[in-house]
């Protein structure tokens, strides 16, 4: 039995930079109508991907798709409920949700531009580990609150959380970071049990690194394992590109993977291959 409907209307956070902006651009291009959210409208700006948010939403409606942006701090859940009462009063409907939003970032500026805590270890000011933890793990589950009863209600959807291989390993200088990540991974796995018998499929991807513009501008502030392949060119063994994580997205909003949840697929080349 699959979906009683193709999975058409995707919502992504933190989509308008990085890789949310190379999976709108992916999914956008194989006829998917794309919401994007970001904590800003410059956001897009910070690491000079894109001019501005025009420019993002006129290069995904020229594939012929439907496409929609709203700024959002989804820290906070009113404006995550806010955000998806606006995507639904756009759209229609929603299928599917992409909880990219989050980062290895300190500060809490509204264009999400701060660099790497000062003292990125276990003993990272409380403060930061704060900002860390919820732009990781709160983003998500504030989305996912406000987002999963449409979902159980529509009898179907899928949504896609995004941890980090940080997440399998302990980590230097990204403590907080690889914390919060592990936690989506428990989140993935509890949700998922409990909307299955609402058709909802949830299941989570973890990059290894990826040489998006974000990854290039702070390489300075980086754990090693980050570092250790920047000059690899073999196929496997590379940093990974963001068209690289895409197809793995698709596959998961596709009916191919209508009896996948509760998954947690690592996308790193086979780098650290222990168990999770």
């Amino acid at each position: 039995m699959t979906l009683k409907t193709k999975i058409k209307n995707v919502l992504i956070t933190g989509g308008t930079r990085g890789l949310g902006l190379e999976y709108a651009r992916y999914l956008a291009s194989r006829g998917y109508n794309i919401g994007l959210t970001d904590i800003s409208d410059k956001a897009c700006q910070v690491y000079g991907e894109v001019d501005s948010v025009k420019d993002i939403l006129d290069e995904l409606t020229s594939h012929g798709i439907n496409a929609w942006y709203q700024s959002a701090n989804l820290i906070d859940p009113v404006q995550s409920d806010f955000l998806i009462n606006s995507y639904l009063d756009h759209f229609g409907e929603i299928h599917a949700v992409i909880t990219n939003a989050g980062g290895d970032i300190s500060g809490d500026d509204l264009h999400a531009a701060g660099g790497k805590a000062e003292n990125n270890s276990f003993f990272i000011s409380y403060e930061e580990y704060n900002n860390i933890f919820k732009r990781n793990y709160d983003t998500c589950l504030n989305t996912l609150r406000s987002v999963l009863p449409h979902l159980v209600n529509q009898g179907y959807g899928k949504v896609i959380t995004v941890s980090s291989i940080n997440a399998a390993l302990g980590v230097e200088k990204e403590t907080t970071y690889s914390i919060a990540k592990a936690a989506i991974l428990q989140l993935t796995r509890s949700l998922a049990t409990e909307v299955r018998k609402n058709g909802v499929n949830v299941n989570c991807i973890m990059p290894g690194p990826v040489r998006t513009e974000r990854f290039k501008a702070t390489l300075k502030g980086r754990n090693p394992h980050d570092l250790q392949h920047l000059k690899n060119k073999t196929r496997l063994e590379r940093v990974a590109e963001p068209k690289d994580v895409s197809p793995v997205v698709e596959f998961l909003l596709s009916s191919g993977s209508d009896f996948i949840s509760g998954e947690i697929i690592k996308i790193d080349g086979g780098l650290f291959n222990q168990s999770i």
